[in-house]
């Protein structure tokens, strides 16, 4: 039976998780969300009925790597947590 958790939560999935991490590292800085945004977003997705093992049923995602860039939004309507303006250049 899948998990209402997050890939850090599922020993199995280490693998996986690396390679999310891998991802959001590859990301510039500047689009990647601050740490405790990122946190503070898991920490809705977390709660949210629609987390099934890593990833979103609204959206197909993996939250991690959904959270971890900043002009994404939680797909639920309304979300439960917004984007955030990226720098202007």
């Amino acid at each position: 039976m899948p998990c209402r958790c997050l890939l850090e939560d599922m020993p199995d999935q280490a693998e996986l998780l690396r390679a999310i991490r891998e991802l959001i590292g590859l990301m510039p800085a500047d689009e990647r969300s601050p740490d405790a945004e990122r946190d503070a977003r898991l920490s809705r997705c977390r709660a949210c009925e629609h987390l099934i093992s890593g990833t979103c049923a609204l959206c197909g995602c993996y939250v991690q790597l959904r959270a971890s860039k900043a002009s994404m939004a939680c797909p639920d309507v309304p979300p439960r947590w917004p984007s955030l303006p990226l720098p202007m250049t």
